[in-house]
């Protein structure tokens, strides 16, 4: 590449300073030509450029030229033009000033010697001695051949990005006719976009520095907003941040130069990480979307997510030196390793908490039937099937990050509290399982709510975390979760956030096939989209609120075959399918079939029947039950759960139900009503101010 400059014009000859005229420049540093060849070698190695200047004999003209050097060996020079240089240049128009080679944030100049210049080569003899001059105040980093849009008032200029440095980018733009740079208000700010070839890796709003160059070619230089970014709506109730010593390394492929980088790590958090570096060679920008990053915690510890910069900060330390720290939100990550990121935060903050760790299973089974988790009646339901039980269980807990996470307190080994979740739907989570040992805690019990809570929190804004919804059945009778559960959606007062359903639950017990009452009016058929929307209405009728969309029964159904993938790799497997009820056309029911292995959930909730009544004055019980019984055919139990809602629909029928169980579903976008009621309650709750109920 070539650029010219205007000749300098020359200071004023005369020995004395001016009054408030800049500091004398001191000499610059000397440096010899084998520490220079050194250098220059290394950039052949790496195929960077350096810049030759020269000087036109007659009116002074500066012009650089830049080339890749090759090997070299002792003060012997060769050069490959990176362009052909110009007719002029060749036939010796000009003077070879120096060579310019960058060694970090300064540039080193040395002479040529009895210079050669071809259309492909320069070859010359090194001076003895090189010049170290001044600092720049922030490096220009080079940059691989990427795209840059700029974007102001409708008007879309295209370019490519030529450097960087940590706060301004310079780039070569084009207008295509009937555009012209007049169209560019240099003094408002635009929209920048930097893309590869993976999509945009830069997306932030920018203020104009400068513009140069002719009428369809712009040379822009534009520095991005320090002002913090949002990826996700703010939260009034975030994780704690956490300091490491030794401090943790991030490691990532910077995506405008290629190179990988390693910075030190401040703090981390379940959303987030902090990071800093020298002001003056920093590499991270406002809104830099880093797609492959390495969290490395210690040598043998390293997660992986895709991060994107949301703040930058320039900071005078105690030192006198400027550094830039910068936060990083973490736009995703494999549940595995938010898991262990989550587990590591958790086992810092307090050796009782933890996340997913590993369980002796014989002690668990001993916990919840010392706590009084697994009764007698739920006892008599498990023991059929106990070596099902046993050995999902052991799945689960050891191998099946992808679709469950278990939490508990423990003290020197004894399990003090333990809550499980599981993954139920194609973006919600259920859960269950929660059990504490009040002989030896009173407040254990609150610490495994809390800590699964703020596990939600941090993951509900990981696509891979699926993290939408946070489901979990209880029975209405049981105090403390009808408490905090019904609380919490008392607490929202708006059922498209938090709402609670009451189901009841019966076994159907297989037998012989029951009648269908009217021969072939009736009908049961795999439900259709205009089916789910009658559904949906119908809901929307009885108050609506969240269940339908966190247990996939809506119509606009995701695709389950990304859930149905993620259970096959733990070893298990998922279906779920919904049928149509009709009478003669007139669609009745809804019935969903979720099939799971025995043992996800205790009362195999996960493993059962629901029935959506829509059309209760045309449904009578006979009909409900051929329905039920054809449906059970397809479950390998004698017993199959059957949840129906509304509960009260079998209640005129006469018809006998064990329980009654409430589903509770809470939005994870909108938590902190949520924290604030539950920080109140637990606070209540608490040793010395009152039992846990």
């Amino acid at each position: 590449m070539f650029s010219s400059e205007l000749p300098r014009q020359s200071p004023p000859a005369s020995g004395q300073e001016s009054p408030g005229a800049p500091p004398p420049v001191r000499d610059p540093r000397k440096i010899c030509r084998d520490t220079l060849v050194n250098r220059l070698n290394y950039l052949s190695f790496k195929e960077q450029p350096v810049t030759l200047l020269f000087i036109h004999r007659r009116h002074g003209r500066r012009v650089r030229v830049t080339a890749y050097p090759q090997p070299s060996s002792q003060e012997r020079l060769s050069c490959c033009w990176a362009e052909v240089p110009s007719a002029a240049l060749l036939k010796g128009e000009y003077i070879l000033q120096h060579l310019e080679l960058p060694l970090g944030r300064q540039t080193v100049r040395i002479g040529i010697e009895t210079a050669e210049l071809t259309e492909r080569m320069l070859y010359g003899r090194l001076a003895e001695k090189g010049e170290l001059m001044p600092a720049r105040r922030a490096v220009r980093h080079p940059c691989r051949p990427l795209q840059v849009q700029v974007v102001q008032n409708g008007a879309v200029f295209t370019g490519m990005l030529d450097n960087f440095n940590g706060t301004a980018l310079r780039m070569d733009l084009c207008a295509t006719p009937p555009q012209n740079f007049l169209w560019l208000n240099a003094a408002a700010p635009v929209m920048l976009i930097v893309s590869d070839e993976t999509g945009a890796v830069l997306t932030a709003e920018a203020d104009v520095l400068r513009m140069s160059g002719e009428r369809q070619q712009q040379t822009l230089v534009a520095t991005p907003r320090l002002c913090d970014q949002r990826r996700l709506p703010g939260k009034k109730h975030r994780g704690p941040r956490l300091n490491f010593s030794p401090p943790p390394q991030v490691v990532f492929s910077h995506p405008f130069t290629g190179k990988q980088l390693s910075l030190d790590v401040n703090n981390v958090s379940g959303t987030g990480f902090a990071v800093h570096e020298p002001a003056a060679e920093a590499v991270l920008l406002p809104g830099l979307t880093l797609n492959t990053v390495q969290l490395r915690l210690t040598d043998t510890f390293t997660l992986h997510c895709k991060a994107q910069v949301v703040y930058c900060r320039t900071v005078l330390e105690s030192s006198g030196e400027e550094t830039r720290h910068s936060g990083l939100a973490i736009l995703d990550m494999s549940i595995p390793d938010h898991t262990r990121l989550l587990a590591l935060l958790q086992r810092a903050g307090s050796r009782r908490r933890g996340v997913s760790p590993p369980l002796d299973l014989d002690r668990l089974w001993e916990f919840f039937f010392a706590s009084g988790f697994i009764y007698p009646e739920k006892y008599l339901s498990v023991h059929e099937h106990r070596e099902e039980f046993l050995e999902t269980c052991r799945q689960l807990y050891q191998g099946a990050p992808d679709i469950a996470r278990h939490f508990v307190i423990q003290e020197s080994g004894q399990i003090l509290a333990h809550m499980a979740m599981l993954r139920v739907a194609s973006n919600s989570w259920l859960i269950q399982h929660h059990a504490a040992d009040h002989a030896h805690s009173n407040q254990a019990g609150l610490d495994v709510l809390q800590l699964a809570g703020e596990a939600i929190n941090a993951s509900q804004g990981l696509y891979s975390a699926h993290m939408d919804y946070a489901l979990c059945f209880y029975r209405p009778e049981n105090r403390f979760p009808h408490r905090v559960f019904g609380g919490v959606a008392d607490h929202y007062r708006d059922r498209s956030l938090c709402s609670v359903d009451t189901f009841a639950y019966f076994h159907y017990r297989k037998g012989s096939s029951k009648p269908w009452p009217g021969g072939e009016n009736w009908s049961l058929t795999q439900a259709k989209e205009e089916d789910l929307l009658d559904l949906e209405a119908c809901y929307a009728q009885q108050g609506g609120g969240l269940m339908l969309k966190a247990l996939d029964l809506g119509p606009r159904r995701p695709d389950q075959s990304e859930l149905m993938a993620s259970y096959r790799r733990a070893g298990f497997s998922y279906r779920q399918d919904l049928f149509a009820l009709r009478c003669n056309g007139t669609l009745t029911a809804i019935f969903a079939t979720m099939r799971t292995a025995v043992g996800m959930n205790l009362s195999n909730l996960t493993n059962a029947i629901t029935a959506l009544i829509i059309n209760p004055e045309e449904l009578p019980l006979q009909a409900f039950c051929a329905a039920t019984s054809t449906l059970a055919a397809i479950y390998p139990v004698d017993e199959v759960p059957v949840l129906t809602y509304p509960a009260d629909y079998l209640h005129p029928q006469r018809f006998s139900v064990e329980k009654h169980y409430n589903l509770w579903a809470i939005d994870c976008r909108r938590l902190d009503p949520y924290f604030d009621y539950c920080d109140a309650l637990f606070h209540r709750l608490r040793p010395g101010r009152s039992a846990v109920p």
